[in-house]
């Protein structure tokens, strides 16, 4: 961290500030329950966060990331040299970002990065989708069958790795002892299942699916995701961009939230204009916000990456890790404007 923060301070001396953070969090558990179920595990993550403020001519921009992935903290960062060569991409967007402009209010066509696309099937689906959610009164239990997003959209929550294999948060058997599954909420854009623990399973009679989640021991278990994406398509980021005449490329989010009709707002700290299929200006920070189950419809484009968003956390009645991800999407969206 000293390494990391002194070659900051020599090589960008204009910045007003930079914040390395440095976390590391081990979730190990033994669970012995009256049903028959014995299980361990061992789930380790560790990440690194870092802000930068500049001084631009209308006061000072911010602009954060993280990197990070699953294992001890002895496992991550040996090599610094990939963590300065991500700093520099950070420094040069944050430079780009104080020399840019306010994007226009109103509906645009975008392309979303998979950072964006992660928060959004998380918080406007997910959560939408999580079946305690759905008794209370969620609107996604009158769409149970129906299309809610564009035939090209697959959306699913993911136990052990997710479906690729690399993200940052392993599950196998959940905190009540059921084998996690995958599950496929979204499948060509029509609504296929929830996501149970055991009582929301034999209330909805279903089954359970291994999503009942607890952070400590005295916590209650309850329905909570886990890894959380939109499955890759077959469009190049390329080829999205150049399909949109005017619009943006919204690529970092900072926190959002969603509601029970899939209503959702995202605060966006990092993109770029979009003009006649060629990037353009870096945007200050604005927000995005629609109906999630109709902003999916109006999905044209579905990257062909599939990217996880590393180190991150739900907060839903308890702090929990989880993990969430996707490719980049091409579709229209209400921002904010200046």
């Amino acid at each position: 961290m000293r390494r990391l923060n002194d070659a900051v301070a020599q090589k960008y001396p204009g910045l007003l500030n930079a914040d390395l953070v440095l976390s590391s969090l081990a979730i190990e558990k033994g669970l012995v329950t009256s049903e028959g179920a014995a299980t361990y595990s061992y789930v380790p993550r560790t990440s690194l966060w870092l802000g930068l403020s500049l001084q631009a001519n209308d006061g000072p921009v911010q602009l954060n990331d993280w990197i990070g992935g699953l294992g001890d903290l002895q496992e991550h960062f040996h090599d610094l040299d990939p963590v300065l060569e991500w700093i520099d991409g950070l420094y040069q967007a944050l430079r780009e970002k104080a020399e840019g402009t306010h994007c226009d209010a109103g509906v645009h066509d975008v392309v979303l990065d998979p950072m964006v696309a992660g928060l959004l099937a998380h918080e406007a689906i997910g959560h939408t989708c999580e079946a305690d959610n759905v008794l209370s009164g969620s609107i996604a239990a009158d769409w149970l069958g129906q299309p809610v997003a564009a035939e090209k959209v697959t959306l699913g929550d993911y136990g052990r790795r997710g479906p690729d294999g690399k993200s940052d948060l392993a599950i196998h058997v959940d905190d009540e002892g059921t084998p996690c599954r995958d599950v496929i909420i979204i499948e060509n854009g029509v609504l296929k299942a929830f996501l149970h623990n055991k009582d929301t399973a034999r209330q909805l009679e279903a089954e359970p699916t291994g999503n009942a989640r607890a952070f400590a021991f005295g916590d209650e278990p309850l329905v909570r995701m886990r890894n959380t994406a939109i499955m890759p398509g077959p469009d190049r980021l390329g080829d999205m961009i150049a399909a949109v005449d005017r619009g943006y490329y919204l690529k970092r989010v900072s926190n959002g939230q969603a509601d029970w009709t899939s209503e959702f707002m995202f605060g966006i700290t990092c993109g770029y204009e979009i003009r006649n299929g060629k990037l353009g200006r870096a945007i200050r920070d604005t927000t995005v916000s629609g109906i999630a189950f109709d902003m999916l419809k109006t999905v044209t484009h579905v990257g062909d990456e599939l990217q996880w968003m590393p180190g991150t956390w739900c907060g839903k009645k308890q702090l929990i890790p989880v993990c969430m991800g996707g490719p980049a999407l091409k579709c229209r969206i209400t921002l904010g404007g200046e």
